[in-house]
């Protein structure tokens, strides 16, 4: 299990990979800690995949809660309108789940949140950018380079800003397609020369086309703020994962 803390202190990250769960006795033992409810979801699947992301995703919300002297099988959790799940009894907790691959994600905060994780799995992101993304975020993609990895990179970190997006507002990924989540400005990362910026994103122009909250170093986390519909918007991002881009969003 890896923690991340984020939100100076207000929210909490977890990620865990469920392949240790193909051991049947760590199953068994994971298992037995949740719910009946959680118990049900998980036995409810048919494929043992998706039974482990179902027990990664209990096990990381019961973690995440002790901070709060509480357990999962203690609390009574709901869903809003659109889904969104919710502690009633605890209405200044607030949590979100997500799952890509084999990894799991995790974040509990005292403030309203959206946290997603993607894999990169090379589909046609050009295409799936032309038809989902903003005018201008298909064009960052379309700028961003000749090597397939950066765009791919740089697609699911947006896709994943989107998810996080909808999971906070509680209204899901289709009303978060069509928002732009670009940055109002380019800027160049940390410590990189406009002339190597453009050199590392395949363009010859003479100004840097990565967005803001584009650039973070393999490994680092990158804050970025976007106003959208009035309010502004605070995404943490990571990809210290090899092939995953991680985001949490949250109001500024």
């Amino acid at each position: 299990m890896e923690f991340i803390r984020a939100g100076a202190g207000k929210a909490e990250l977890y990620r865990l990979n469920t392949r240790r769960f193909e051991n049947d006795i760590s199953f068994r033992k994971s298992y037995e800690r949740l719910s009946s409810m959680r118990q049900r979801k998980i036995d409810a699947y048919r494929f043992r995949r998706d039974k482990n992301l179902s027990l990664g995703a209990g096990l990381l919300l019961d973690y995440g809660l002790s901070r709060y002297g509480l357990r999962e099988q203690d609390v009574l959790i709901a869903c809003g309108p659109n889904g969104k799940p919710y502690l009633p009894e605890y209405p200044r907790i607030d949590f979100n789940l997500s799952h890509s691959g084999e990894h799991v994600l995790c974040a509990v905060s005292t403030e309203e949140i959206g946290a997603d994780i993607q894999q990169h799995c090379g589909k046609n992101v050009e295409k799936l950018a032309r038809r989902f993304f903003s005018e201008r975020e298909a064009a960052a993609l379309e700028q961003a380079g000749e090597e397939r990895e950066t765009r791919e990179r740089l697609f699911y970190r947006l896709w994943a800003r989107k998810e996080a997006y909808g999971k906070l507002t509680g209204k899901g990924i289709a009303a978060a397609l069509s928002a732009d989540l670009l940055p109002g400005e380019d800027v160049y990362p940390e410590n990189l020369s406009e002339k190597a910026a453009a050199s590392k994103n395949g363009s010859g122009l003479g100004r840097t086309l990565v967005p803001r909250g584009m650039a973070s170093a393999r490994g680092g986390a990158q804050m970025t703020t976007v106003r959208l519909d009035g309010k502004r918007l605070l995404w943490e991002e990571h990809d210290g994962i090899e092939g995953y881009s991680i985001a949490l969003c949250r109001y500024g």
